[in-house]
């Protein structure tokens, strides 16, 4: 689900599944918006999140 860009919202990129499930472990929280968290694909290392936030998510 993506996020709402008129209301808060986060998106998670997980560098490994590790980070993946602790993401995961936040929407079990019952005082958590399912809807305000997007967990993106996991980018299999912390260059690969990097390169994938400054092509796809940081504005120049």
């Amino acid at each position: 689900m993506s996020g709402n860009k008129y209301r808060p919202h986060i998106c998670v990129l997980p560098e490994d599944d590790a980070n993946r499930q602790i993401a995961n472990g936040f929407l079990t929280n019952f005082n958590v918006a399912i809807k305000s968290i997007n967990i993106l694909p996991i980018a299999n290392g912390w260059r690969r999140v990097l390169e994938d936030f400054l092509q796809n998510h940081a504005e120049p």
